[in-house]
């Protein structure tokens, strides 16, 4: 199903994208219709992700990637598109009709992640069950034991894995196909060859839970503590799971978040519940890995900045160092809150309660502060260990772009080393380095990109541009602007929204594309769009006229210095041709006087221009 499909359309008209969007990251208000966050798809420190509710369309400046609500469900929700469809058709309150131009392979990828999301929702009301039920007790117990009171293990959604062959009984009176189970990663194919046996049988069981609040996945520990078996054991990965994506407790904590614009990355999901109990919400974990950007990019989405308080062993000290290059990586504001030698969140949590979990946030550090002296305190201060200090730092700031921080954490450096600033400059890398690139095209004529832009924002004036006997070719000089040109005319002529189609193929685009982008934040650009139009045209007209005239001048100097004169007065009377059709255009329809002219009259909004010969 197409975006020109009147069922689609109808969908895209009655949802709101700004709504749509704001589930997953935060935008304000910079114009009349148009809203600015933090795109939700790639690192940045400054937003660059950008939604006009009047079109229906987002548009990243960053990464080029756009679209309409369909499109973002698809990449921030990782649903495919018919998903995606549904899920706004629902929110808008129409219904689909049953037969429609469907796409098969999204067809057959839904169809997969719903038996698996069945197998797996129906899984998880076995395991809450189970916990309630009297083969729970030995859990209960030992939640009791952790400190974890029933209405917190309730709003995570813990539960226990039952005895032997329960959960397959179960799900065979649910009528979930045991191949699904095995998908799903609920159960496993028996060592012995023959049978299945239920992967977190005898566990404490914690969802892994999406931004939905369904589940996608299981993280159990056994219980009583044995030392024959693992302690831990998690869903393996699916087409409902990838466990370097997801974070235990979002789901429970983003509101928690919000509020305090701030989440606490702990490492363990006990962690996560030590602190719910004691109080603090706003607490989420990695789910048991090693944290990685996709996580920290979904933390993004909910907290403006991010508080690490791993546990107190070396393991947890290493892993906050790897913390912060990963933070820097991701544009995010981050802290580090030490717990000491020892300790972990679970036991200061279980032993101070809130109190002492609020002390050690409050003296938790700035991240680069915390970073280089963690680094002194590993390599020592003699001259060896001060330059590996310098190497390691400059490996974590090698990914930050912006020239602001990184001159305030040079500065940082230079204060805590006792290293004068200029040498450290010397040492580091410099990411404001700029380097020549001779690949480069020529700037884009600031008439083709106004004719796009105009195109962009009245699309009744591609067909218009096809009608008008100068649009021809050699019109447009740049490649770029005429790639452009040729898809928004191609999604004119195929019936589709030329503005749709062109955030879409943004990816595939360069700097022009990116340029010609902008207009989208600011609908209003041209309010006379029909003087603007004429204008630009005729300044498109004399530009291709006058390269016309070079060239014949460059032939009739060449007929000249070869003793042609035939020729050489013919190219002449061709040149004053040209002159005159140049001349009959007039002066006063030139991109650059039109600029010179917005605000006074004409409502023209100025661009800056191509000076052409008069």
């Amino acid at each position: 199903m197409g975006t020109s499909d009147p069922v689609v359309q109808e969908v895209l008209a009655h949802v709101s994208l700004v709504e749509v969007v704001q589930e997953f990251v935060p935008l304000k208000k910079t114009g009349r219709n148009t809203w600015k966050g933090l795109c939700p798809f790639h690192s940045e420190k400054t937003p660059s992700f950008n939604v006009n509710e009047d079109k229906k369309l987002f548009f990243c400046f960053g990464c080029q990637t756009g679209g309409n609500a369909i499109t973002f469900l698809k990449q921030a929700a990782g649903l495919t598109g018919q998903e995606a469809l549904r899920r706004l058709a629902e929110k808008a309150g129409i219904t689909l009709p049953e037969q429609a131009n469907r796409n098969p392979a999204e067809d057959a990828a839904a169809r997969v992640r719903a038996d698996l999301s069945h197998a797996v929702q129906a899984t998880q009301e076995f395991f809450r069950a189970a916990l309630l039920s009297p083969h729970g007790a030995g859990a209960r117990k030992y939640l009791e034991s952790r400190g974890i009171p029933v209405e917190i293990a309730d709003r995570y959604g813990l539960g226990y894995g039952g005895d032997f062959g329960e959960l397959i009984d179960f799900l065979g009176r649910r009528n979930v196909p045991l191949r699904h189970a095995e998908e799903a990663g609920v159960i496993a194919q028996s060592q012995s060859g023959s049978g299945y046996y239920e992967r977190f049988r005898g566990r404490l069981v914690c969802p892994v839970l999406n931004l939905d609040g369904a589940a996608i996945a299981f993280s159990a520990r056994l219980v009583p503590p044995a030392d024959d078996g693992p302690k831990y054991v998690n869903s393996p990965e699916s087409a409902l799971y990838v466990k370097g994506d997801a974070v235990f407790g979002l789901h429970v904590a983003r509101s928690a978040i919000r509020q305090a614009k701030q989440a606490i990355l702990v490492e363990g999901n006990f962690d996560v519940l030590a602190l719910a109990a004691a109080g603090v919400l706003n607490v989420v974990a990695p789910l048991g890995t090693a944290l990685t950007n996709a996580q920290l990019r979904l933390l993004r989405r909910f907290a403006e900045t991010v508080v690490v308080m791993f546990d107190g062993d070396e393991a947890g000290r290493k892993a906050s160092r790897r913390a912060v290059g990963l933070l820097v990586e991701e544009g995010i504001e981050g802290f580090v809150a030490e717990v000491q030698i020892g300790q972990d969140p679970d036991t200061l949590a279980r032993s101070g309660g809130q109190p002492a979990i609020r002390a050690v946030l409050d003296r938790a550090r700035p991240m680069v502060t915390h970073l280089l002296e963690a680094l002194v305190e590993v390599h020592g201060r003699t001259p060896h260990g001060l330059r590996k200090v310098i190497e390691d730092a400059r490996e974590v700031f090698r990914h930050e772009r912006d020239a602001f921080r990184t001159g305030r954490y040079r500065e940082e450096m230079a204060r805590l080393l006792g290293v004068d600033v200029r040498e450290l400059m010397r040492l580091m890398r410099d990411p404001d380095a700029q380097t020549f690139d001779p690949d480069v095209r020529p700037p884009c004529p600031a008439a083709e990109r106004m004719l796009l832009e105009l195109m962009l924002l009245h699309p009744d004036l591609i067909r218009r541009f096809l009608e008008d006997e100068v649009a021809r070719p050699g019109l447009l000089v740049h490649p770029e602007t005429r790639d452009i040109l040729k898809d928004l005319v191609g999604a004119s002529l195929a019936g589709d929204d030329p503005a749709e189609a062109f955030v879409l193929s943004a990816d595939a685009g360069g700097p022009v594309r990116t340029a010609v982008a902008h207009v989208l934040q600011n609908p209003d650009r041209y309010p006379d769009a029909e003087g603007a139009y004429v204008d630009c045209l005729k300044d498109l007209e004399r530009a291709c006229l006058e390269r016309q005239r070079i060239d014949i001048e460059t032939r009739r100097a060449l007929a000249e210095s070869e003793g042609d004169q035939g020729e050489a007065i013919r190219l002449l009377s061709e040149v004053a041709l040209l002159r005159s059709r140049i001349l009959s255009l007039g002066r006063a329809n030139s991109v650059a006087e039109a600029a010179r002219i917005t605000g006074i009259g004409s409502g023209r909004t100025p661009l800056g221009g191509v000076s052409t010969a008069r």
